[in-house]
């Protein structure tokens, strides 16, 4: 069930459920998911409320109605994977961008099933749930919400991260620093929810980029962004060794 008495919408709480339910693996590829009506039930909530989230979540990909079957869980899609220790923010200094963020929201929260895995948290522990706007010379071209566990930021402030990053912020509490990072990146159409706070048109096409940072003694962060592309081209170059 969901609680009406929330600040967060109705449409958030599930739109961020059923999400949970696919990047866990709970609902794998190709599975057919409960009807609106079962949706209902489920979570208590009106009709209205699931078919547009599931209208959402259909625009962008995550799954796909099939007339006279139901609505199931998109297969996968081709995607490049992409290893190593870039850093955009030294990218735009090199280039002499200015590379800047600002704040929606810094929240504490409790640790989905996919941070506990990933963090190796217990049961009982929470997470720091940054969500930001990145922005090259003014204009915004990515959203991004990061999640690092509580106690690599215990205490930690907006202002704090916005004076010495995200990263950093980490470092100076604990010791530990960004080793490697993995990113798995897809087109997608952006979610309404997204666009709004990018100010891009609702449909728009945007890169999806889900990072996961590794430190020296485990995971440190993960990341999901949406990149708008027509603002913003980055190319790499790998070194074979």
């Amino acid at each position: 069930m969901l609680d009406a008495n929330s600040p967060l919408t109705l449409q958030y709480q599930l739109r961020s459920a059923l999400y949970e339910k696919i990047n866990s693996g709970e609902w794998g590829d190709g599975y057919r998911i409960p009807s609106e009506y079962e949706l209902c039930k489920i979570y208590g909530i009106s009709r209205m409320t699931v078919r547009e989230v599931l209208k959402e979540m259909v625009q962008s990909h995550y799954l796909v109605r099939k007339q006279g079957k139901g609505t199931f869980v998109s297969l996968p899609s081709v995607e490049a994977t992409l290893t190593g220790s870039y850093s955009l923010t030294e990218e735009m200094n090199l280039r002499g961008k200015e590379l800047t963020f600002s704040f929606i929201s810094l929240k504490l929260i409790d640790a989905s099933a996919s941070s506990k895995q990933i963090f190796e948290l217990k049961d009982g522990e929470k997470v720091y749930e940054l969500t930001r706007l990145r922005r090259v010379e003014g204009e915004v071209f990515a959203w991004e919400q990061s999640t690092v566990p509580e106690k690599f930021l215990e205490g930690v402030t907006q202002e704090e991260i916005e004076e010495n990053g995200l990263l950093n912020s980490i470092r100076k509490r604990t010791g530990l620093h960004s080793k490697e990072t993995l990113d798995e990146i897809e087109p997608v159409i952006c979610p309404g929810y997204v666009a709004a706070d990018m100010g891009i048109p609702e449909n728009t096409a945007v890169f999806k980029i889900n990072r996961k940072t590794l430190s020296q003694s485990g995971y440190i962060e993960k990341c999901e962004s949406y990149a708008f592309g027509q603002r913003l081209k980055v190319k790499r170059a790998v070194t074979e060794k």
